[in-house]
């Protein structure tokens, strides 16, 4: 464990779910016996050090930022609070209420054109690129699908022992983010570790594509 490590005490994890941090506190320790949230110590200028939680596992590629990992602590959380007995709930509900409170403007329309459905998939991608993954894109179907590669996982060693939770938290995240963008009808199949170390994500489109006018 380092030295000064990056992660969330359990009353700044609490305060953007609305949560009490009795509540959030009880989560995460769920979290932490289940071996996909560590802790540390974080000593202040004054007073005992503080219990901090962190991303586990000594090849876990770096966060890019420290909002990475307050969202995806924020999202374990309300993941695991879908349950009463701390085990969990529904991840996926959870990455898709994520991105669905961070929502603003009504959806568009859905795309009806390759360009506009690949630009539409890559406001899910640049999402994924914050979080520090290293996303590759490739196209089949006429531009209907879109492979999306995703390679250097922020979160490798909670997703190796519990790939049910952190994939479907990455599931929902997609959907969420393609819904948003009105794209609600889209299938998304994700694949966890088709490589020892990516991930596969295909994004379909139901829209037949029509051919834009001539000028």
């Amino acid at each position: 464990m380092r030295d000064a490590p990056d992660g969330l005490g359990a009353s700044e994890a609490a305060a953007p779910l609305g949560l009490h941090v009795t509540t959030v506190r009880f989560h995460l320790e769920r979290m932490v016996a289940a071996g996909v949230v560590g802790t540390a110590q974080r000593r202040g200028s004054v007073g005992r050090p503080r219990k901090i939680y962190l991303a586990v596992g000594d090849d876990q590629p770096p966060l890019t930022s420290p909002e990475a990992l307050q969202a995806f602590t924020e999202l374990l959380t309300s993941a695991w609070a879908d349950a009463a007995d701390g085990s969990p709930g529904n991840p996926e509900r959870a990455g898709r209420r994520w991105v669905e409170a961070r929502s603003d403007a009504s959806a568009p329309p859905s795309a009806v054109t390759p360009g506009t459905w690949l630009g539409k998939v890559g406001m899910a991608v640049d999402l994924l690129d914050e979080w520090g993954y290293q996303p590759e894109l490739r196209t089949s179907a006429g531009g209907r699908t879109v492979e999306v590669t995703l390679s250097a996982c922020p979160f490798l060693a909670m997703a190796r022992a519990h790939p049910d939770v952190v994939c479907g938290i990455h599931r929902g995240l997609i959907r969420g983010t393609m819904a948003a963008v009105g794209e609600d009808g889209a299938e998304v199949d994700l694949q966890p570790f088709v490589t020892e170390r990516s991930c596969v994500a295909r994004l379909t489109t139901p829209a037949v594509f029509r051919r834009p006018s001539r000028p």
